[in-house]
């Protein structure tokens, strides 16, 4: 701890990309609202933080650019030779206590900014190569941070919609895919669904298609067992135990092939995505 310390209050190393690097942190909104953590933000963030309505947005903002700022921190001390070689995200859980780990100087030198409408990285003036992904719902924020390809995600609360969310979103074999893994459960059937849309949020968020009207027309094949999925949802607490599979996305005689990791709770359902390969006419 001391060596790491000390490294803290040097001029921070240059930052050596893999394409393999994948890295999620979580942060719970009440994490940072008994602090004041604005500090922790550039003067371009802190205006934009100031600029946003209402204090629910505020602290949903506010995690999300303190856990991918904590990330791109932390990558400064992986040592290269403990990445593995697979392509699976690495998921920590942070806190109050955890984000105090690294000065708020160095948090500040490291800026979450909007580029062409999607969030990237500048540290200490110059952008960096590094892909970044954010998302947030019912007080949980995350970030992703990866290095190479293309990364999104995406975390929803598992909870029942309107009917009409189910047959204007889902397509008929999705649907019998959730209702069978549920099995008759209420709440299985919630969870299964929230699986699918955050999927499909991730190929939006991937640029693979223009807006939410178009997430009716995404179809998933090669969705995971539904025994390997069972454990994630009937969790208490996010674990970092990914499910990893890779699937095919199909839009309008479009196909994109994925690899995707999913992690959840009985409450969440968070998805991590990238491309294996283009879109294919």
């Amino acid at each position: 701890m001391a060596m790491a310390m000390e490294r803290h209050t040097k001029t921070a190393p240059e930052v050596s990309a893999r394409a393999d690097d994948c890295f999620v942190s979580t942060l719970d909104v009440c994490e940072v609202q008994d602090r004041d953590f604005t500090s922790h933000l550039s003067a371009d963030e802190r205006a934009k933080y100031a600029s946003l309505p209402g204090e629910r947005r505020k602290s949903e903002w506010l995690a999300g650019r303190l856990a991918a700022k904590h990330l791109f921190l932390n990558r400064l001390e992986v040592s290269g030779e403990t990445r593995s070689q697979t392509w699976r995200p690495a998921l920590s859980k942070l806190s109050a206590e955890s984000l105090g780990v690294y000065s708020t100087w160095m948090y500040r030198k490291i800026e979450v900014l909007a580029f062409d409408g999607k969030p990237g990285l500048v540290w200490c003036g110059k952008d960096r190569p590094e892909r970044i992904s954010l998302s947030h719902t019912g007080g949980l924020s995350c970030a992703c941070i990866a290095s190479g390809t293309p990364t999104a995600i995406d975390v929803e609360t598992s909870m029942r919609r309107h009917e009409a969310f189910y047959r204007s979103t889902f397509s008929e074999v999705e649907r019998y895919w959730a209702t069978r893994g549920a099995e008759g459960e209420l709440s299985g059937a919630n969870w299964y669904f929230t699986l699918l849309w955050t999927l499909k949020e991730s190929a939006l968020k991937l640029g693979w298609t223009a807006s939410l009207w178009n997430l009716p027309g995404i179809e998933f094949d090669g969705l995971p067992g539904l025994n390997h999925l069972e454990p994630l949802r009937r969790s208490r607490h996010m674990g970092d135990a990914f499910v990893v599979f890779t699937a095919s996305v199909k839009k309008d005689g479009r196909e994109m092939q994925v690899q995707a990791a999913v992690a959840g709770t009985r409450n969440y359902v968070l998805t991590v995505m990238n491309p294996l390969i283009g879109a294919v006419n």
